[in-house]
């Protein structure tokens, strides 16, 4: 093996370490390597293509919810979905719900049979953070704040008793920000309806 070839294999195999075994053609060839040699090397480790431009060992744990973002960059996970990311939710939901902007249409993410939410597009943005999903892949969701304003004006459509464990769990929270709430809530013209939940329940 020349020795051009084999630092090309350290740096694909340190993005493998690094992702724990999924890992995108982009930031292969983000980091100096083309897609030829890429394609190369993963038909000769066994790489199993788990969707456009993203593959994974086959000993690799599938994230679904990486993988899902993977493909879908706009689909940040929000809801029940980031009440579970966040700690504030008896068990994790099935399926995933994701929000995503006004109008945004993407024929594969209807075909992952999550519930997707629609946002104006000013509003998509508001309050993303990046954490980690349970299999330890970087992911997009919305803060505790952001999800606290959308549980309450999706209230009608929330189950009652994880919507209250929501609420009850985000007020216990010493890293809540209540600052940060009323910001959204007044951009989301929410400011009423936020005061009024939290004075009946607290």
């Amino acid at each position: 093996m020349k020795v051009g070839d084999f630092l090309k294999q350290n740096i694909i195999e340190k993005l493998l370490a690094e992702k724990n075994g999924i890992v995108k053609t982009a930031d292969v060839v983000a980091a100096g390597i083309s897609k030829e040699t890429f394609y190369k090397y993963a038909q000769s480790i066994g790489l199993e293509k788990a969707a456009h431009g993203i593959y994974l060992l086959p000993s690799a744990w599938a994230d679904e919810m990486y993988l899902l973002q993977a493909q879908i960059p706009k689909a940040i996970y929000s809801h029940e979905t980031s009440l579970y990311l966040h700690e504030l939710a008896e068990m994790e939901p099935i399926p995933f719900t994701v929000t995503v902007p006004a109008k945004y249409n993407n024929p594969t993410l209807a075909e992952k049979g999550v519930k997707i939410i629609y946002t104006k597009k000013e509003w998509h943005m508001l309050g993303i953070c990046q954490i980690s999903s349970p299999s330890g892949h970087p992911i997009a969701v919305y803060n505790m704040e952001r999800t606290i304003c959308d549980i309450i004006r999706k209230r009608s459509d929330m189950d009652i008793s994880t919507f209250n464990y929501a609420l009850v769990g985000f007020m216990k929270r010493k890293d809540k920000n209540l600052n940060r709430l009323m910001e959204y809530a007044k951009t989301m013209r929410l400011e009423k309806k936020i005061r009024e939940t939290m004075g009946v329940l607290f």
